[in-house]
């Protein structure tokens, strides 16, 4: 990593990745320093029960 790229990382200057999923939910990760933030769709997570039986 450049120390430009460094400094960058170090006052919140990231370069996010791609969205990444897995069981705690979507993230984007730093390509440079690999700090990594939730992706908040502003939507309430997808209910595991689709038959609305328990809604």
């Amino acid at each position: 990593m450049s120390m430009l790229r460094a400094i960058g990382c170090k006052v919140g200057w990231h370069d996010w990745g791609p969205v990444g999923g897995d069981v705690a939910g979507a993230h984007h990760t730093c390509r440079y320093c690999d700090k990594t933030k939730r992706v908040d769709t502003g939507k309430p997570p997808e209910a595991h029960d689709k038959s609305a039986i328990h809604t």
